[in-house]
């Protein structure tokens, strides 16, 4: 025990003692995002205690003794709270630290050591280790882009209504950084410059809304839903030679609703670590890169009672990617394939059921395509693959076994799900046409494919079609 408390000790500490910016306000508070990510676990914890009264909040000294005891365990929570509540958590940690003077990997041990502190302390359950991965580096990919994104809406220069929307905007996308804010004043002290934490890049943001029609395939349509959406692309690639991570990312997230229904269905992010640049002259670049990537998808496709939910997560993933460019005249072409290693992942399962658990977690790889054609800044078309190939591996063998699980059993199960291997395919096609030089009219249409194979079981294939119109406004 006593040495499981020291290594944590350890952990939580590294990031202290590493080069972080170089400004002596950033030197003066490295110790704050410790204390903010410490007292964010404590609210949290005592809000699930005191008033949502929740069983495994009920911790104590022997429940802290017992799990720092345990190795850590595959959990049974559901996908949205596993695959982007906890790297939502895990960017707060992040955030706190980049907010108060450390650099991204420093940042990133601290996420690491929130997530530690949180499953070994904060919870009468046993620690999670897809918890920890996703805390962790979905995390760390997440809080990058949101503390990046956050640094674009700040502006020390604004007063009014115009200031607390853009700190409670930012504080939205970096809640630790807006509890930074406040406790230094600089919330509301106004001054000549922005005050932005990072020198600004150029920026393409596109806010987007319109109608989403569903259905499997073989039948029409049978789900209407809105759909409001945003992407971000942060930096020139081309023009970027990575000195740190994320000088440039892709940000894309969208949230439907409809018949009391409101979801956030998809969050993506593809983060540059570092690149090299291979060739450049007037028409062509070329340039290579190891990327990070996060992706979440879950589309409630329910039709029926008897349709699964598609689920696809790639919450630790990184590898190689290449990108080409080529303009000519009016036009340009790009081209790009990304491979990754995916550390965590899921899927959706036709057969473990169990809690609140409806999917399969897994590790493998990704293969994506994606290519575009814009003409003369009217029209752009864009065509992209997405490829997931997961392995479950420590699965369940005797399903009847479930059914008669204690409570305490179903915390130490600890398995993925179905002995299975998946291969997810979500192929894509996306038009926009500029109406002027800030409002575009958007189509897209997607495939969602998933064919699983079972240890125990018949294969499974599944399809989801769905069909996107609406309007883009650049921001």
């Amino acid at each position: 025990m006593y040495r499981s408390i020291l290594t944590y000790c350890v952990l939580l500490a590294l990031p202290l003692y590493g080069q972080g910016r170089t400004d002596s306000v950033a030197e003066k508070n490295k110790g704050k995002s410790v204390s903010i990510n410490v007292g964010l676990n404590m609210v949290m914890r005592g809000f699930n205690r005191i008033i949502l009264k929740d069983e495994y909040a009920q911790i104590n000294l022997r429940s802290m003794r017992t799990n720092l005891k345990t190795w850590p365990v595959w959990d049974t929570n559901r996908f949205s709270t596993n695959f982007i509540g906890h790297p939502y958590h895990g960017s707060m940690y992040f955030s706190s630290a980049r907010t108060n003077g450390l650099g991204f990997y420093q940042s990133s041990s601290v996420s690491m050591a929130g997530s530690l502190m949180w499953e070994y302390l904060m919870e009468t359950k046993p620690p999670s280790q897809n918890d920890l991965w996703a805390t962790t580096i979905g995390g760390t990919a997440l809080g990058e882009t949101l503390f990046r994104f956050s640094d674009l809406v700040l502006d020390n220069r604004t007063t009014g209504l115009e200031r607390v929307g853009r700190e409670l905007l930012a504080g939205i996308l970096a809640p630790t950084r807006l509890i930074t804010r406040l406790t230094t004043g600089e919330a509301w002290r106004t001054g000549q410059s922005r005050g932005n934490f990072l020198h600004v890049p150029s920026y393409w943001l596109e806010l987007y809304f319109g109608e989403t029609a569903t259905g499997t395939t073989g039948s029409n349509p049978s789900m209407w839903r809105s759909a409001l959406g945003i992407e971000l692309l942060y930096g020139e690639l081309f023009e970027t030679v990575a000195g740190k991570p994320y000088d440039w990312f892709r940000l894309t997230g969208e949230i439907r609703a409809g018949n009391n229904y409101l979801h956030l269905t998809q969050a993506n992010t593809l983060g540059l670590i570092l690149n090299k640049e291979l060739l450049h002259n007037n028409e062509t670049r070329v340039t290579v890169g190891l990327f990070q990537h996060f992706n979440y998808y879950d589309l409630n496709g329910r039709t029926n009672n008897n349709t699964a939910p598609v689920y696809i997560s790639e919450a630790a993933a990184i590898g190689p990617g290449i990108i080409v460019q080529k303009k000519k005249d009016k036009s340009t072409v790009q081209f790009a394939v990304h491979l990754s290693g995916i550390i965590l992942g899921a899927s959706t399962s036709d057969h473990f059921k169990l809690e609140d658990r409806d999917y399969n977690f897994g590790s493998g790889f990704s293969l994506k395509l994606s290519s575009s054609l814009q003409f003369k800044q009217r029209l752009t078309i864009s065509l992209f693959s997405e490829d997931y190939f997961l392995f479950s591996w420590k699965g369940v063998d005797d399903y009847e076994v479930l059914k008669q699980l204690t409570i305490n059993e179903i915390d130490f199960l600890n398995v993925q799900g179905d002995k299975s291997s998946t291969m997810l395919n979500l192929l894509g096609l996306t038009m926009k046409y500029s109406l002027n030089k800030r409002v575009h009219v958007v189509l897209r249409a997607r495939s969602f494919n998933r064919n699983t194979l079972y240890t125990h079981f018949s294969s499974v294939k599944h399809s989801l079609n769905e069909f996107f119109f609406g309007m883009g406004v650049n921001v």
